[in-house]
């Protein structure tokens, strides 16, 4: 098969599109089907070769085939990731070190793909900073693919007449597409991360241009001013995708077929119809960027997200196009010093068994760079260790509910005022009111939970003077994204699924009274106070929770798996049906106000939340059983993640801290009292507890209280549960008497 120049075009378009995606240039928001061009591409040129092969000898040489792949991929590859892990350990946050060492690890077993689908079920994992070589699973799909299809491939050729062995590799072909397509239409909407990283749902991209070559002596017999129809269709259809599909949801599926299809029909088109696409593909500049479309994919994403971490922010025009402009010069020089020479060596290509011991020999040099960066800690260390804060005393369990005359104060926000829990804390006055004055009332039970006048603990306080990282920090800022609670390892916290969990039964299982935690990550988070506390107060827990569902009946829209949450309507579904069947008896409702609307890709405002927390409440109330809502109302974000913010400033831990809320957050929390003071319910309010004349502390004693830029860490809400218990134990142990 001689050089077409029409391929190394497509190749120019499909890098051009990647970078300038990743580089941010307008109406290029579907640049990242530039990948999708590639594999196609690739499908086609690989299977070319070997069917030219069985052809001009009757044989395909596995050793010769994997040979050509070691010479032309892994050199400069394994250059990319030694590089790349030396600018981390100088430029990169070292609380991303770790990742980024089982990341080349994977990539160089061709197996990067698999870590980041499994990273990006990961709800909280899904949220952290992008991995500096990313982009290296599409080659790991390319090498999982091509380490059976030529095997394949020859078996489907061996034996009989060559029209005979045509039609069954093409019959082979095309069943492998037809399922590995019907896979990532079905598998797109459920399971969006593992259908945009797996090989079960890319192979067809590859396996439409393994067709293409199989039945390629077929396309030829086509008249050139059809062909060139098609081909100008097939390039439209690409750069159409590139401009349009920034909005395009469950990617690849269906809407794959756009990008992959014109690929095909621009391949078919041929090199030398004047007529066709080709006349534009052959242009000097194309032919350049196509030659070293390679390095050019490989060198442009660690350019960027390194980049980015040297200049402390994400980069601006100027600096994305300086960064470019690197990419630049390493690609042309790792062409002319690297890829070429080992790729054209005529020893190398004489000798498969040299080509093969060198591709393993760069396999393991890159395992070894993983390993090492995983084993590097640059984490500065401040010679201060810090005591753990006070243990908050439990509250009583013990004392009986008896009817009782209690004096509530109303207020715009709230039914009752509550006194701090810790005998060390001072006591702030409750907020000022307009309402009427304060009315007897006789009741059989404590007055709903709500923490609008709380006063912050003493060690609160005393965590403001203190702007030193301790080296005793627990957990360490290395450790923190892994430090949530024991919700995740049950299958109960769940992400991407439409059915609610099963057997989530937690606290005391044969308790008298049945509590449930539903919600987001941020309703998770308190699981292991509500846990403790149903356990010590004999409650029935059930919790059910999914990343970065709402419990509002809204459609939201994930940033980092590009794609709307339409499974969170069903789940919503699905879980009160099973609350309704447990017989809760009291329900807490958590959620975090950052959760974004597919429509406007804002954060979900409190208007919405107005119109939509009603129309919930009502819905509970409309349920078989009788079932008390108490509102979590959202605890503070920082303003950036407080690990990295910690590693970046050891010794001024304060930038790191949340401040004020923003006015989306005031917004919604105004809503949600206002709701709950309405309706008579329980809303729990942790800023007041956790900050102090809106400072919040993201270090309490040795414990770190935020494991990333939203989450509270597992460890401070453990330390924290009795505050939670002196609010909400008395309260829900009082429904038993309904």
């Amino acid at each position: 098969m001689g050089h077409r120049r029409d391929i190394e075009g497509l190749r120019a378009l499909a890098v051009i599109a990647v970078l300038a995606y990743h580089a941010g240039v307008p109406f290029t928001g579907g640049g990242f089907v530039g990948v999708d061009v590639f594999l196609v591409i690739s499908g086609f040129l690989i299977t070319s070769l070997l069917i030219h092969e069985w052809n001009e000898s009757g044989r395909i040489s596995l050793a010769g085939f994997y040979a050509r792949r070691a010479r032309r991929l892994l050199p400069i590859s394994a250059i990319v990731l030694a590089a790349t892990a030396a600018a981390s350990v100088v430029w990169l946050e070292s609380t991303r070190l770790d990742e980024l060492g089982v990341d080349i690890l994977a990539a160089s077993g061709f197996a990067v793909n698999l870590v980041l689908a499994g990273r990006g079920t990961d709800y909280l994992a899904a949220e952290l900073a992008p991995s500096a070589i990313q982009h290296y699973w599409s080659l790991a799909v390319e090498e999982q693919f091509y380490i059976l299809w030529p095997a394949l491939l020859l078996l489907a050729l061996t034996g009989g007449r060559r029209i005979a062995t045509v039609a069954i590799a093409a019959v082979t072909i095309a069943t492998m597409t037809a399922a590995s397509l019907t896979a990532s239409i079905i598998w797109t909407g459920s399971h969006p991360t593992w259908s945009y990283f797996g090989l079960h749902t890319r192979a067809w991209e590859l396996g439409l241009g393994a067709l293409l070559a199989v039945v390629g002596t077929t396309a030829a017999r086509v008249p050139d001013t059809i062909r060139a129809a098609l081909g100008w269709t097939g390039v439209a259809a690409i750069v159409a995708s590139i401009g349009t599909f920034d909005r395009v949801e469950h990617f690849p599926g269906t809407w794959a077929l756009l990008p992959v299809v014109g690929t095909v029909l621009a391949l078919a088109s041929g090199d030398e119809n004047r007529l066709g696409p080709s006349r534009v593909l052959r242009l000097g500049p194309l032919q350049w960027a196509g030659s070293r479309s390679y390095s050019l994919y490989l060198w442009h994403w660690p350019a960027l997200v390194i980049g980015a971490a040297a200049l402390g922010r994400d980069p601006g025009p100027g600096a994305t196009l300086a960064l470019i402009g690197l990419t630049v010069v390493l690609t042309e020089t790792g062409y002319r010093l690297v890829e070429n020479p080992i790729r054209r060596s005529p020893r190398l290509a004489r000798r498969s068994g040299v080509s093969l011991a060198m591709g393993a020999g760069l396999l393991a040099a890159g395992a070894i760079v993983g390993v090492t960066i995983s084993a590097v800690d640059t984490t500065t260390r401040t010679g201060v260790i810090a005591a753990a804060p006070e243990p908050i005393p439990a509250s009583d369990t013990s004392t009986p509910i008896t009817e009782a005359t209690t004096t509530t104060e109303a207020t715009d926000d709230t039914a009752t005022v509550i006194a701090s829990t810790n005998p060390e804390a001072s006591t702030e006055p409750a907020p000022p009111t307009t309402e009427p004055p304060a009315s007897s009332t006789t009741t059989t039970a404590p007055p709903p939970p709500d923490t609008a006048d709380a006063t912050a603990n003493s060690a609160i306080r005393d965590a403001l003077d203190v702007d030193t990282l301790p080296d005793n920090l627990r957990p360490s800022i290395l450790e923190a994204d892994d430090d949530t609670s024991s919700l995740y390892g049950t299958g109960c916290h769940q992400y991407l699924e439409e059915r609610a969990a099963e057997g989530c039964v937690f606290g005391d299982p044969e308790g008298d009274l049945t509590v449930a935690l539903w919600g987001d990550s941020h309703a998770a988070q308190w699981f292991s106070a509500v846990d403790q506390i149903a356990e010590r107060r004999g409650w029935r827990l059930i919790a059910i929770t999914q990343g970065g569902c709402p419990v509002i009946d809204v459609l939201t829209w994930n940033r980092s798996g590009d794609a709307v949450f339409d499974h969170c309507g069903p789940w919503r579904d699905n879980v009160l049906n099973t609350f309704e069947a447990e017989g809760v008896d009291a329900i807490l409702l958590g959620q975090h106000y950052g959760l974004l609307d597919a429509g406007t890709r804002a954060a979900v405002g409190a208007a919405v939340w107005e119109e939509q927390l009603p129309l919930l409440l009502d819905r509970l109330e409309g349920l078989d059983v009788e079932m008390t809502p108490i509102l979590l109302i959202d605890s503070p974000d920082p303003p950036d993640d407080v690990p990295t913010c910690l590693a970046e400033h050891p010794t001024e831990i304060s930038l790191c801290e949340p401040r004020a809320p923003g006015n989306t957050e005031r917004a919604v929390a105004q809503v949600i009292r206002s709701v709950a003071a309405d309706r008579g319910l329980g809303a729990i309010d942790p800023r007041p507890w956790l900050c102090v004349d809106d400072r919040c502390p993201v270090v309490v004693g040795d414990i770190l209280v935020y494991r990333d830029s939203h989450h509270l860490s597992d460890t401070f809400v453990t330390w924290f549960t009795p505050v939670l218990d002196a609010e909400l134990g008395p309260y829900i142990d009082s429904l038993r008497a309904r």
